[in-house]
């Protein structure tokens, strides 16, 4: 990719020291108090308006706001220390982002210095945070419970209670939480807004440069209300139907209410009380007194954290630590797992059996787990762990999770629904705040309207959901209600309650990335840079090779549909570099296909190896083999149109359509000349007589890549209604049998996700165009930015990271699964050919000797990888000619039976295929 902007004498392995949610303070400044809301490697994140027209970052740069009034500013981290840094239950950390071990929070201890927020005199001691509470009694994402309902808060319209400089009072409301005790009026009024306008009479003495917040209540609450209590009968649904959302004034009191901080670190400056009168005064806090003497005011602010997190490692010890030694560890290995954590272990045999983890080594990759079935313990290979989510289906549950009991949720072990709305309904987001403003205002017309409440409701008492406290090695968790009471339970007694979208509470600049919104990141995440890959990458060179081939078969003219080929405006998805990927332009009808070209065979990757070991030494890395061209003979037809299309086909039972217009025909007609002249050697299409609008693609994995001589299976469908003017639909035929991607780009469910194919919202510039994009375009898309060398960074969060110390480590693993998992990939091809290549495989495995190719490498890196050698540093930067260094143990495990597979497919010999394939 591109080099990198950095600031100035940054080394190039430079890993970012700060991360989102970091409280920071200016080494030139020590007064200062900030928090990190962006950091370099968060770039290609969508924008968030909050930040202005800032220019991006670079490396070494962080974004941070101002806690005391919301400033922004882009700093060097050389210019900051940290002050602190907060963990939520159930998140991940590390010492460094380049060790390979990682541990579970299990819980989380915070001690609290804080000051008074009137008269700011401190407390000399540490307070811990059980003994405080949240001074706005309540807020945005806490929870209440209503008649056999749990809902959560999306927004509180507020009414405060002011005070004047002659000691009067005085009320104003406002919907958005900037009401905070202690705050002054001109910190809480809307910018414009006239002063003295919204609510009753006011006192002439009134100010709103002087007057202070003295105490926050909720003047209208509005709910979205999640679920029902799930240990109610069905037949008990009925009589309890879903309560009102707005809730007002006096109505208030008849919630149950549940802080959602309760178990969470308080951000910087949260305004908070003492529990109990008694700790207050054996801390030494003091009250002030307001109102002419009649209003003794107890709320503080919190002006420093202190956090010891209790961990659970991989390998099942458990200490407690401050927090301040740890760092955030968001970039999650798919494989990896810790203790408790229940999922699905895919067997040799293609059984797949819940099981719970009961140790993790992250260096080998192995794991020992329970077999539920059985109640055995197994020692197996992490990249044959099925551990859901991201998008699939969700096993077991997390640390901090809210579930609700029942009396079995009906799913099969390890599974665990998921139930609860998370979007406010009917009225959307917009239209809710509307109607709370005008409850609002209706609400304060007059003095004797303007009332408010707090929840009477015990929560005590309410023993029908909890949070997730525990995951036991046994299969079982402990759920802790809101009493401290925890039970044990299985998991099939529990239902996991979705959460709302949207920033928690101090999170200002909440970005909607939030950890439980895994569809929405699973969507916008997985995307290649197009274009970006491409410099440097060593297959990088097979693809602009390629597409010059490509563009020296193309004739100048236009055609009738005004097809632009020229491909150097700018707008190719695939290439920024002037290159032609276009069409034929002969506006010919004659339908037939030329043969195509003999090109030479594909040239080897260039460049150096970084940091190969001398030859013959243990860690050497294993050559790639001396490949002969596929091309050579009769038996590589790169472009055929068979008589018929299989059944099997993705797309078979889509409908002929007859096409809308003429240009259906006359531009297939285009494709196919381009296709039958100018596709590289690794890239196979079949297309077929009685089915024009279907296709076939087989592409084989590039050398110099994880994926060298896999094969790889797509089905097209071209909707003569709709193509060239939207792009086709592609399918992956993926063979990891639930073990995960083998690419970021292509999923599991058969989804290619491409901006040229409209399946990611990329930039417009990279989507289809009708005139200028092509079917030549995609397949070398998928074959040069998809199968590329670092698969890891192909996900736009990683991309920056390439370079860096933990960008290697994590590349490294993508790489290793990537290989691992292709190499059944051959497999499943030699054992069922897809239709319509059993000649090309036949050649290319058999004839050609990539087979013995694929078990010969393969069976020198099993050997390599059993010398015992823990150099990380070796293990990052050794990669062979096929981009893969010494496997993990774990790897070995996986690969071993895959070998074994192919030596006996390679003893049987190719499968015979009818006559007509």
């Amino acid at each position: 990719m591109p080099p990198t902007r950095s600031l100035p004498g940054l080394p190039k392995d430079f890993t970012s020291n700060f991360f989102h949610g970091d409280v920071v303070t200016k080494k030139t400044n020590p007064s200062y108090r900030g928090k990190v809301v962006r950091g370099w490697a968060d770039e290609d994140a969508p924008p968030d308006p909050a930040f202005g027209d800032f220019q991006p970052l670079v490396r070494g740069e962080v974004m941070i706001s101002d806690v005391m009034n919301g400033t922004l500013q882009v700093v060097s981290e050389f210019d900051l220390e940290l002050f602190e840094r907060a963990f939520l239950k159930g998140e991940f950390v590390k010492h460094s982002l380049m060790d390979a071990e990682s541990a579970l929070v299990v819980d989380v201890e915070t001690e609290c210095l804080i000051e008074h927020v009137i008269s700011g005199e401190r407390l000399s001691q540490w307070v811990p945070w059980g003994k405080l509470r949240n001074a706005v009694r309540i807020e945005a994402k806490d929870k209440v419970v209503y008649n056999e309902w749990i809902g959560t808060v999306e927004e509180v319209f507020e009414d405060g209670l002011m005070e004047a400089s002659d000691g009067t009072a005085y009320r104003i409301a406002e919907m958005g939480g900037l009401l905070e005790t202690g705050r002054y009026a001109s910190e809480v009024l809307p910018e414009g807004a006239e002063f003295m306008s919204q609510f009753g009479q006011f006192p002439t003495a009134a100010d709103i440069n002087s007057d202070r917040v003295l105490r926050v209540l909720p003047l209208i609450v509005y709910v979205v209300w999640n679920a029902i209590n799930q240990t109610l009968p069905i037949s008990e649904h009925d009589n309890h139907p879903e309560p009102p959302k707005f809730w007002c004034g006096n109505e208030i009191d008849q919630l149950t209410h549940f802080e959602a901080m309760r178990h969470q670190s308080p951000p910087l400056h949260t305004t908070v009380t003492f529990r109990e009168l008694a700790d207050e005064l054996a801390f030494g806090g003091r009250s002030t007194m307001h109102l002419n003497n009649t209003f003794p005011l107890r709320v503080y602010k919190v002006i420093q954290n202190r956090t010891k997190l209790q961990l659970r490692w991989q390998d099942g010890t458990e200490t407690e630590e401050f927090s301040s030694g740890f760092v955030p560890y968001r970039n999650v290995d798919d494989y990896e797992a810790w203790p408790g954590e229940t999922l699905v272990w895919c067997s040799d045999t293609g059984d797949r059996r819940p099981a719970v983890v009961q140790m993790y080594n992250p260096k080998q990759r192995i794991a020992e787990v329970l077999l539920l079935d059985t109640k055995e313990k197994e020692t197996v290979s992490v990249l044959e762990l099925d551990t859901g989510g991201f998008g699939r289906v969700n096993y077991g549950v997390g640390l901090g999770q809210i579930v609700l009991f029942c009396e079995d949720n009906g799913a099969d072990v390890p599974e665990v629904p998921s139930l609860g709305q998370v979007d406010p309904p009917d009225d959307g987001r917009e239209g809710f705040k509307a109607v709370l403003q005008r409850l609002g205002l209706e609400h304060g017309g007059s003095p004797d309207q303007l009332s408010s409440s707090l929840p009477k409701g015990d929560p005590n008492i309410v023993k029908w959901w909890g949070e997730v406290a525990d995951m036991h090695l046994d299969g079982t968790i402990s759920v802790e209600l809101y009493s401290g009471e925890r039970k044990r339970v299985d998991i099939k007694k529990v239902i996991v309650l979705n959460e709302p979208e949207g920033p928690f509470p101090g999170d200002e600049f909440g970005d909607g990335f939030s950890d439980y919104t895994t569809e929405a990141m699973s969507e916008r995440s997985w995307e290649t840079v197009e274009g970006i890959e491409l410099i440097g990458e060593t297959n990088g060179e097979h693809y602009h090779d390629a597409l010059e081939e490509a563009a020296t078969s193309e004739d100048e003219d236009e055609d009738e549909d005004d097809m632009d080929v020229d491909g150097t405006d700018g707008n190719s998805s695939v290439d920024r570099e002037a290159v032609d990927v276009g069409m034929d332009e002969d506006d010919s009808d004659d339908e037939a296909t030329p043969p195509p070209p003999e090109p030479a065979a594909t040239p080897r990757p260039r460049g150096e190896v970084p940091n190969q070991a001398a030859p013959g030494s243990p860690t050497a890395p294993v050559p790639a083999p001396r490949r002969q061209s596929l091309a050579e003979g009769s038996k590589w037809l790169r472009f055929d149109i068979l008589e018929s299309a299989p059944a099997e086909h993705h797309y078979y039972e889509e409908p002929l359509l007859p096409p809308s217009t003429k240009a259906f025909h006359s531009r297939l007609r285009k494709e196919h000349r381009t296709l039958s002249t100018s596709l590289p050697e690794n890239i196979l299409v079949r297309t077929y007589e009685d089915r024009t609008d279907l296709m076939r693609v087989l592409i084989i994995g590039p050398e110099g890549t994880p994926y060298a001589d896999a094969p790889f299976v797509f089905d097209l469908y071209l909707n003569p209604t709709k193509f060239p003017s939207e792009p086709p639909q592609v399918y992956f035929h993926s063979h990891t049998n639930g073990l995960g991607r083998c690419n970021p780009n292509l999923y599991e469910e058969g989804k290619v996700c491409l901006s040229v194919l409209g399946t990611w919202a990329g930039d417009k510039s990279e989507s289809w165009s009708p005139t200028k994009s092509s079917l030549l375009q995609v397949f070398v898309s998928i074959s040069g930015l998809v199968l590329v060398r670092s698969p890891y960074h192909c996900e736009p969060a990683f991309a920056k990271l390439e370079g860096t110390r933990e960008g290697r480590v994590n590349s490294r693993l993508y790489s290793e699964k990537a290989y691992v998992l292709s190499r059944s990939f051959v497999r499943t091809a030699l054992d069922r050919p897809p239709a319509g290549f059993e000649t090309e495989l036949t050649h290319a495995y058999f004839t050609k000797g990539r087979l013995a190719s694929v078990i010969d490498h393969a069976q020198r890196l099993i050997a390599q990888g059993h010398v015992d050698d823990d150099n990380e540093d070796e293990m990052e930067e050794m990669w062979n000619a096929d981009a893969i260094g010494r496997l993990s143990m774990g790897a070995i495990l996986t690969l071993k039976r895959t070998v074994t597979a192919l030596e006996k497919i390679q003893a049987r010999g190719p499968r015979p295929f009818p006559e007509s394939a």
